[in-house]
């Protein structure tokens, strides 16, 4: 996370992103599927993040048939707690065409602010927009917890359907997990594990849910410039000083291991993310 920036021009990209992203997935309606990335805690005002959460699927489970999937996502802070988001969903079926799916937006507040070692925690709601199924409410806390260059992260999300077209009485269950190891400040490893339970009031066995865990490793591919001149009326800190930070590129890649026979066998994910 970056310090803050004021002025339009942020906001203004960021709007941009949303609503380019929410005509494609209008044009495009489809069945929903979860990504595997795991959210984190961490709000900062004025901070725009762009982000691409794909995965490629190999030896689909019995509950899953697809051969990719992606997910775009906008996020923007505004106020030092308060994140706004929207995001996009991409999945190609086995046989079809990769297609959109699902636009969401929402919000995550930050209950509490880490400084240091210790604790972060949010809590996170979002809407999800599909044309063709019931519209859904996803809400449920992130969880964060550092030391030195240690930390795990865990989200546990509820998922229930809205209006006339639900399908499903109960609550669908998701929980994403990471645990973090940073050798360097740009390299980084860990693991990661992700899990579903459809309907949690007929939940079955641990059989017909859809469970994976593997390594990823983590990049970071950004810095900070100081002192570059740009328009004073926009990155002006104080009467004496400027400083301007580059966008930060951080990159992931990572294999997930299906640990039932409704899981697909290996899954491949990266993501990417652009902060400025």
């Amino acid at each position: 996370m970056h310090a803050a920036r004021t002025g339009s021009r942020p906001f203004r990209i960021w709007a941009a992103a949303v609503i380019a992203v929410g005509w494609m997935i209008l044009l495009m309606p489809a069945q929903a599927w979860a990504q595997f990335y795991v959210n984190q805690p961490e709000v900062e005002k004025g901070e725009i993040e762009l982000e691409e959460h794909g995965a490629i699927f190999s030896g689909p489970g019995e509950d899953e048939r697809l051969r990719q999937s992606h997910e775009l996502e906008a996020y923007y802070g505004l106020t030092d707690r308060w994140l706004l988001i929207t995001e996009g969903f991409f999945e190609q079926p086995i046989g079809e065409n990769l297609k959109a799916t699902e636009f969401e937006i929402g919000g995550q507040y930050e209950l509490v602010k880490r400084e240091g070692d210790g604790f972060d925690a949010a809590f996170r709601t979002i809407y999800e927009a599909t044309k063709d199924e019931a519209d859904e409410l996803l809400f449920g806390p992130i969880v964060k917890y550092v030391y030195g260059r240690n930390s795990t992260t865990l989200n546990t999300y509820f998922v229930g359907q809205l209006g006339d077209d639900t399908e499903i009485d109960s609550l669908e269950f998701k929980y994403k997990w990471q645990l973090k190891h940073e050798l360097t400040h740009r390299v980084a490893f860990g693991v990661e594990a992700f899990g579903k339970i459809e309907d949690l009031s007929n939940p079955g066995s641990f059989n017909d849910q859809l469970h994976r865990a593997g390594p990823v490793i983590y990049l970071n591919l950004g810095e900070e410039a100081e002192g570059a001149a740009f328009d004073e009326h926009e990155y002006e800190e104080t009467e004496h000083e400027q400083k301007v930070e580059a966008p930060e590129l951080k990159l992931a890649g990572g294999v997930l291991f299906g640990l039932n026979d409704a899981t697909s066998d290996v899954t491949f994910k990266f993501d990417a993310e652009l902060e400025f």
